[in-house]
């Protein structure tokens, strides 16, 4: 009878794309979900073709006569890329963050926008990632030039995508924390605040088995009480001086330009790896990677990530 209803439930999973588990032994235990019914239900088996959300029920605490034992967990499992709590940088980000400017020069131990001009070095740092559409393509293009970069992650998607995560360590990338859910910081508590990062560091964590250290806020809105805040968790706090600004929907050619335009060694150059679902515009990022790569390379500018620009430890 086990034996039958293990084959029954593995056909279910492949038919519905459900849980996927990556210690197969654990399949011992999905008789017992589906006995559980009403708790977790159809849908934890991908049996609602119309869901569009991560399992958010499965991260939740339940009581205790809910609750497996840790040996039969699985890893929670997510049927697309989370959003972002704050929205789209369209409707957020002013293109032009004075305030910035002038909280680095407030807080020049707390706040850096760019590394040493003495050095021909470039940092190119990409936001928002991972997700399963623009990061893999990011990432084949950084793997086509030798290139490596600094990837600012959302922890609720890293935990959706620890494979790419993954990826991004193997081929010699550095990956930063960039909230849980990608609020604007202004707008939450300093508690808040705290558990977006520490949340996000643990995912982090649990993924790479390293504790990150550098941090870039939401559509780089803060204000003074989140640098200090960021700077008593002992991170530091990474902003941009090139923008591509890639998120406005532009032309290949002009988000090259954007990049390209006035820079100056020891740049340090944001870009995004992913958007809101669908926002395959953020393909144009990947196409400008072509021009920009070639051109900063011709010109004998060495691309490094934010660690070496900085000359500080990526992870504590």
């Amino acid at each position: 009878m086990l034996l039958l209803m293990q084959t029954v439930m593995g056909n279910i999973c492949v038919e519905f794309g459900g849980i996927s588990m990556r210690n197969k032994k654990r399949l011992l235990f999905l008789p017992l979900l589906l006995l559980m019914g009403s708790t977790i239900g159809c849908n934890a088996f991908g049996g609602d073709p119309g869901a569009n959300t991560p399992f958010q029920n499965m991260n939740e605490p339940q009581s205790e006569d809910e609750l497996l034992d840790e040996d039969q967990i699985t890893t929670v499992r997510y049927e697309s890329t989370p959003g972002m709590a704050g929205g789209s940088e369209m409707e957020i980000r002013d293109p032009n963050p004075v305030s910035n400017v002038e909280l680095q020069h407030a807080y020049p131990d707390l706040v850096t926008l760019q590394g040493p001009a003495e050095e021909n070095q470039v940092a190119l740092t990409f936001d928002d990632g991972p997700d399963e559409l623009i990061t893999p393509e990011v990432l084949d293009k950084l793997e086509e030039y030798d290139v490596q970069a600094t990837f600012f992650l959302i922890g609720e998607r890293a935990e959706a995508h620890p494979e790419i995560v993954e990826r991004m360590i193997d081929e010699g990338h550095v990956v930063a924390n960039h909230t849980w859910n990608h609020p604007e910081l202004t707008e939450i508590t300093d508690e808040d605040v705290e558990e977006q990062i520490s949340r996000t560091e643990t995912a982090l964590n649990d993924i790479i088995g390293e504790e990150v250290r550098f941090f870039r806020p939401p559509y780089g809105a803060q204000d003074e009480n989140d640098v200090s805040t960021i700077g008593g968790l002992n991170y530091s706090n990474i902003i941009w001086s090139q923008d591509s600004l890639d998120w406005k929907d532009l032309e290949v050619e002009e988000v090259a330009d954007n990049i390209l335009s006035d820079i100056d060694y020891g740049a340090i150059v944001l870009q995004h790896s992913a958007g809101l679902e669908g926002d395959e515009g953020l393909m144009r990022t990947v196409d400008a990677l072509d021009k920009v790569i070639p051109k900063l390379q011709n010109d004998n500018v060495d691309f490094v990530t934010v660690d070496e620009l900085l000359g500080e430890s990526a992870y504590r």
